[in-house]
């Protein structure tokens, strides 16, 4: 989630007293004068400058999702890890059997005594039938069996100690990479024993990731949250020594990152989600070579990024912000400088996330709404036909098919 927008949307309720017969006219003055103030400050967005980290609020129970989870005589399922509001802590998770079109909310608190999974779930990664959960204001990662959603409390389910992770990607049953917002280490882990092992100095923060054969690319996203960053780079990481080989120049922003049938890495660069003056842009990089090459500057804001199982459509949500819906649209990786005439419409909507079935390449959209309430999630054909939606909770983000 956007840490920076959402206290746009999440301002807390403001209690102001009241009067009484002793106080008189003045006790009204003092009324109205706190009141006017109240509101006046009550919703007053953050400034850029990110918050010290803080401690989330003791959870309240999340409502109890009866809808029984469907596992049984499927091949296809996909779960949504809904962020919730920032600071909030009140996270979830939403599963979805894809072959029988059934849903259901809050699995995991409903799998672990109402257990809450914590502040701004970020992402999900699934590694030896064990389901990782990534709790970025939380500060934390969540290991549970990928079937009944239950951490076996019986040995090691949570490992903490990061400063705002954001995804994590395994390279073997012992060794895993984390991301990380708000600093300039790129963590590795041992998934099993849920311990650290290791960290690698990248300089500056880091988001997404792909692996390419034995190299890690990793984008250098979000100036909010590292004082000085230059935010223009993908950085690729050696997997063998664990060493940052090589900085490759890009756009502003930096966020999604996909690989294409020829081997090709392509970057969504989002620019200044403030300043239209500084826009979105797609590049591609060769990775034989490292060097980078601009494909195409819009002319509206570029978000998010998924390909097809085939590994030559790239779609991603154009046309608007964090705040206001755009369209999905798509570009073909063989011809991409122009928008071919796809088009997904946004309207009413909010798309936050999008993600693309491996199997059939079905596009889903979550919906975010104001991110404050609960939100949907959207099925569409690879034609853009509407096949279904389904509800969702409190800012529905990241998706994980298997």
């Amino acid at each position: 989630m956007r840490k920076n927008l959402i206290h746009i949307f999440s301002c807390p309720p403001v209690t102001v007293g009241g009067t009484n017969r002793a106080t008189g006219r003045a006790g009204v003055t003092v009324f109205l004068t706190c009141l006017f103030l109240s509101l006046f400050f009550a919703c007053k967005p953050d400034p850029v400058t990110p918050p010290d980290p803080v401690t989330p609020p003791e959870p309240i129970d999340p409502p109890v999702d009866t809808t029984t989870v469907d596992t049984v005589g499927h091949t296809r399922s996909m779960l949504v890890i809904n962020e919730g509001t920032f600071t909030y802590a009140n996270s979830s998770l939403t599963y979805y059997n894809i072959d029988k079109d059934s849903v259901a909310n809050y699995v995991f608190s409903n799998a672990n005594d109402g257990a809450v999974i914590g502040d701004t779930g970020e992402s999900l990664t699934l590694l030896d039938g064990k389901l990782y959960i990534v709790v970025n204001n939380s500060n934390y990662i969540y290991k549970a069996d990928i079937n009944t959603f239950k951490c076996d409390i019986s040995q090691p389910y949570q490992i903490a100690g990061f400063s705002s992770p954001r995804y994590m990607l395994p390279v073997s049953s012992t060794k895993a990479y984390v991301s990380n917002i708000s600093g300039t280490d790129l963590n590795i882990i041992n998934p099993q024993t849920l311990t650290h092992v290791g960290a690698i100095p990248m300089g500056k923060a880091t988001e997404c990731m792909l692996r390419v054969e034995d190299e890690l690319y990793v984008t250098n996203w979000s100036r909010f949250w590292v004082s000085g960053m230059v935010n223009n780079t993908v950085q690729v990481v050696d997997l063998i020594n664990d060493t940052k080989i090589a900085d490759i120049e890009v756009g502003f922003e930096p966020n999604c990152i996909v690989k294409d049938k020829n081997d090709i890495v392509w970057v969504m660069c989002e620019g200044d989600v403030n300043d239209l003056a500084v826009p979105s842009t797609l590049w591609k990089i060769d990775p034989s070579t490292k060097v980078a090459t601009l494909v195409k500057t819009f002319d509206k804001k570029a978000l998010s990024l998924a390909i097809d199982p085939t590994g030559t459509y790239l779609y991603f949500v154009y046309g608007g912000d964090w705040t206001n819906g755009g369209d999905v649209r798509r570009i073909n990786v063989d011809s991409p400088s122009e928008m071919d005439s796809f088009v997904i419409s946004g309207a009413d909507k909010l798309f936050y996330k999008i993600a693309v079935d491996p199997w059939d390449g079905d596009i889903y959209l979550t919906d975010a709404k104001n991110y404050t309430v609960d939100g949907a999630v959207y099925r569409y054909s690879s034609d853009g036909t509407m096949i279904t939606s389904f509800d969702a909770g409190i800012c529905p983000g990241n998706m994980l098919f298997y």
